[in-house]
């Protein structure tokens, strides 16, 4: 199973090497490339930017990229996207490329461009389903560059907030039709539990914390974490993430997603644990993509035995 990390200091030698190796392949290095080797930390990491990695079973580094900033604006670059020949046609680059659009939504970046060659076609197609738009070439930084692309993000209309009281009713109706939609099992789950009703209610007076999606006054979705019953000490159970099918597939679940994964951790938890059935296969992967691992029974006392998936993640 392929894992997405961010970067440390000891991943430093694997960027420079899946770089170089893509770079020579297909073109040759540039004095760009080099500055931004010598720089990894003061030109990325230290001007808020990221380094994404993808590590497979054995601990290896196949694949990485980096989101940027731009030293003369508020965007940030989709930068130094490679992965390992014998890595290559698994998915890895789209990977890469989610968790980087993941944590740009969540630390609020608006707009994110790439520099890219027409003759690397997988990749143009790679970025296009990430949501990408060719704009007029100008300025690239690499003789090797004829196409440039960009993504915004400053018009995702989506607010995530603290849910509200009034929020309670609309919330359980919508996390109980996305169980009939996806044909989900209705008895001993999340549908016929009568805390669904009362979410808000439930994170009052506890460590735990919850946040919808709302879109033009309408509950779209949400996600929270809760120190379920029984769970191990340090454990919290991430509780409740359901979308409705107007803001699918436009990020606003995996940054809701990420939020709660930062909110979970700043509260002092050490894990977080999900319950989960496979009917939720999208979901299953963007958990995967996340970090969590599957475990082979469940954890805790939360009432929904009717769950068939068990996954957690060391925050």
């Amino acid at each position: 199973m392929i894992k997405i990390i961010t970067y440390q200091p000891k991943y430093k030698d694997d960027f420079i090497r899946l770089n170089k190796q893509w770079i020579e392949t297909w073109f040759k290095l540039e004095q760009s490339d080099l500055d931004t080797f010598a720089h990894i930390d003061d030109s990325i990491i230290v001007q808020g930017g990221q380094i994404f990695l993808a590590a497979d079973d054995n601990g290896h580094v196949v694949g990485c990229c980096a989101l940027k900033p731009h030293p003369e604006s508020d965007c940030f670059e989709l930068a130094k996207m490679a992965v390992s020949p014998h890595a290559q046609g698994k998915g890895i680059g789209r990977k890469l490329g989610e968790a980087l659009l993941d944590y740009a939504r969540s630390h609020g970046v608006k707009r994110i461009f790439l520099e890219d060659n027409t003759r690397l076609e997988s990749s143009i197609a790679l970025y296009r389903k990430l949501g990408f738009k060719e704009i007029p070439l100008k300025g690239n930084a690499y003789e090797r560059c004829d196409i440039l692309m960009e993504l915004r993000l400053e018009n995702e209309s989506s607010t995530i907030r603290p849910i509200e009281q009034n929020d309670q009713e609309p919330l359980a109706r919508l996390i109980r039709s996305v169980f009939v939609e996806y044909g989900a099992p209705l008895v001993n789950t999340v549908y016929d539990d009568p805390r669904t009703w009362h979410i808000w209610e439930s994170m009052q007076g506890v460590n735990a914390g919850y946040w919808v999606i709302e879109e033009e006054n309408e509950i779209m979705g949400g996600c929270g974490f809760y120190p379920t019953e029984d769970l191990p000490e340090g454990y919290a159970e991430l509780v409740k993430l359901y979308l409705s099918p107007k803001v699918r597939g436009k990020g606003f679940g995996s940054k809701l997603f990420s939020m709660v994964i930062g909110e979970a951790r700043k509260a002092g938890y050490t894990h977080l644990y999900i319950e989960s059935f496979p009917e939720f296969a999208d979901a299953m992967k963007m958990y995967a993509r996340h970090g969590f691992v599957e475990l082979p029974s469940r954890l805790g006392h939360s009432g929904h035995t009717a769950t068939t998936i068990h996954m957690e993640l060391e925050l």
